[in-house]
């Protein structure tokens, strides 16, 4: 798909989640085989970026490829073929670790909310290694993103309780941890799904751990955050 139509499908919520850097980075990519000018792929990666401004990810990888094309002394396609794949073999390296790191305690109460590829997989690896653990998941309105982990975790054999975001506060005081993944980081906080502030300062009322799990791909080295005004629904 041209970078317009990945673009339209982004901006509709037809495509969503990790699959949206996926789509544009693909969609760049393809684009880059057709056009040499600089400009042409500029006017690319805004199309694609502020189709998702939340998506660090989408942004820091066609950002790496564009750095990559200032001294250019190879032939355009394989700078950028070369590019995108050495960011995304640093990416999945990144979160392949993330994946085993083993913190987990034996019969752990761990609240979590909305869905994350990458806290989902560290759920499975713990199940994996015989840890026994009990999850509970917001629902995560509006979208009810919260039902795809449930359905996720429960088919890998992972204990569930899933809550309406409403009945955080009440199961809280039970759990171990919270843990989480978000969208991006910068020096001044996390971007994540609408409802992580009040989960994070229900952490803080009960004295609970707080984790966020995620790699440094999606660490804004723009500081940009602060300009995002979407909600994370």
């Amino acid at each position: 798909m041209l970078p317009n139509d990945v673009a339209e499908k982004i901006k509709n919520y037809e495509i969503q989640g990790s699959e949206i850097s996926r789509y544009a980075i693909e969609s760049f990519k393809n684009f880059c085989k057709g056009h040499n000018s600089i400009k042409d792929l500029e006017e690319a990666k805004e199309i694609l970026c502020s189709a998702k401004k939340s998506d660090i990810v989408m942004r820091n990888c066609i950002n790496f490829v564009m750095e990559n094309l200032k001294n250019l002394n190879e032939n355009l396609n394989e700078v950028v073929d070369k590019s995108i794949n050495e960011f995304l073999d640093y990416k999945s390296n990144a979160e392949k670790e993330i994946f085993k790191i083993d913190f987990i305690p034996q019969d752990a109460k761990i609240l979590t909310h909305c869905y994350s590829r990458t806290v989902i997989e560290m759920l499975k690896n713990a199940k994996n290694i015989g840890k026994n653990f009990t999850v509970i998941n917001t629902e995560t309105r509006p979208n009810w993103t919260g039902r795809m982990t449930s359905n996720e975790i429960s088919m890998s054999g992972i204990k569930n309780i899933h809550i309406t975001d409403s009945a955080v506060a009440h199961f809280m005081k039970d759990v171990n941890f919270v843990l989480i993944g978000c969208d991006a980081i910068d020096e001044y906080g996390i971007l994540n799904k609408t409802g992580t502030l009040n989960i994070a300062i229900m952490a803080k009322f009960y004295n609970k751990p707080f984790y966020v799990a995620m790699s440094g791909v999606k660490f804004d080295r723009e500081n940009k955050l602060s300009e995002i005004k979407e909600i994370r629904r």
